[in-house]
């Protein structure tokens, strides 16, 4: 079974879910130039739904997406709703906010939530990422047994390290790779310090879309890039990601084409740990898909 580890899903019903844009007015670079995604192409968990169908795709998780709604997860644990069978909620809390850690128990345990996405990627000077001042976070996070999901630049590195050598029990998945710089192609010297995190076995690591892009620019191609990762992380810690609908230069299929394009020089399980597998050791919830289709 194929899973999407990465979806962004925006409500139609903007007086239900007010939409309360993160990037427009706090963004930096990127941020700012892809802050319209969910105005430009609004994806609701039904339109999700129907665009897994018509691609063969079994679950997925949603992911709070922050640049619609900041801090506000109600659309994101709603949505699981349209197929509480086939989607989980990751949801997004601000680490420094007082009763950040009573927000996440709340979310998890009142609705849901699978699991707890800490964006540094607005405010990349940031020092909550390994320093006390997060760790609330973390320490609730390994308590619910919830995997922790971290978008992080790839100068933030470092930081990242320094929480998973203190969370070694937490599981970790890293969104976007860490954003590498995949320039020169294999064996991607710039992004030596991804490779470094090997390392840490709690570590996972989010092939989407936005990656395989960037890939797409060397000759060697995508599939190099996912068999230099399978190298270093082993296949059982990749999970692909379409990152739609804040990705969208290319239909949902043409998404899930180029992860199988990007996969095609794994072995067969290998291939099926990649496409979906990892992503069901993460999130077993979801695995009750797999056993409603036998």
């Amino acid at each position: 079974m194929i899973v999407d580890s990465h979806t962004h899903v925006v409500s139609r019903d903007e007086s239900r879910y007010p939409l309360t844009p993160f990037g427009l007015d706090q963004g930096v670079g990127a941020e700012r130039k892809q802050a319209a995604w969910f105005r430009d192409v609004p994806v609701s968990g039904e339109d999700l739904l129907a665009r897994m169908d018509e691609a063969a795709v079994g679950a997925a998780l949603l992911v709070q997406g922050v640049g619609a709604y900041s801090y506000d997860n109600a659309y994101t644990v709603d949505a699981v709703g349209v197929a509480p069978r086939r989607f989980a909620s990751v949801v997004c809390v601000d680490p420094l906010a007082p009763g950040a850690a009573a927000t996440l128990r709340t979310l998890v345990e009142e609705h849901g939530a699978r699991g707890v996405r800490l964006f540094t990627v607005t405010k990349p000077e940031s020092t909550w990422l390994d320093e006390d001042a997060g760790f609330a976070v973390w320490d609730e996070a390994r308590r619910l047994r919830i995997p922790v999901v971290v978008t992080a630049l790839s100068r933030q590195i470092a930081k990242l390290a320094r929480a998973l050598r203190r969370f070694d029990d937490v599981a970790v998945a890293l969104d976007h790779c860490g954003f590498p710089d995949l320039r020169g192609g294999p064996p991607y010297e710039r992004a030596s310090a991804l490779a470094e995190l090997a390392a840490f076995p709690n570590l996972h690591l989010k092939v989407t879309t936005h990656v395989l892009r960037l890939a797409e620019k060397d000759p060697a191609g995508p599939a190099a890039l996912v068999e230099h990762l399978a190298a270093h992380f082993g296949a059982a810690r990749l999970a692909w990601g379409s990152d739609y609908s804040q990705t969208h230069d290319r239909g949902y299929a043409d998404m899930v084409q180029l992860a199988r394009h990007a996969a095609a020089g794994l072995g067969e399980g290998d291939r099926a740990r990649f496409l979906g597998g990892t992503a069901l050791e993460l999130w077993p919830e979801l695995a009750d898909t797999v056993q409603a289709s036998k």
